[in-house]
């Protein structure tokens, strides 16, 4: 007996994380303007010029950057922080690095060059 309630709760753990990981990653899509970068859906585009995008996203802060589901997505999807500097972060795939700055209700998305 004991070990079928520990059975079902590991079994409750393992469908509840793999429902949060389908519905966190249903959130965002890849951008093939920036290598697949993934951006949240429900952002807005706001401004765009041929280095960057800047998105209105009332999830971004400039203390406390993006949030921690954001983060799980990136790293899921192969980018690596390789910088952080105050709100910038820059990430790495395959040769490839992606600006990311945080500000109050914006996200600024762009190629390094």
């Amino acid at each position: 007996m004991k070990y079928k309630k520990l059975f079902l709760a590991i079994v409750l753990f393992i469908f509840l994380g793999f429902s949060y990981y389908f519905g966190a990653t249903s959130k965002y899509e890849l951008s093939k303007e920036f290598s697949d970068f993934p951006i949240p859906i429900n952002a807005k585009l706001v401004q765009k010029n041929e280095y960057n995008s800047i998105y209105q996203w009332s999830k971004s802060s400039d203390v406390n950057g993006i949030p921690l589901s954001y983060s799980l997505i990136i790293r899921t999807n192969g980018w690596k922080r390789v910088v952080r500097e105050g709100t910038l972060s820059i990430y790495e795939k395959n040769g490839v690095q992606i600006n990311l700055s945080s500000q109050r209700d914006e996200i600024i998305i762009g190629n390094k060059k």
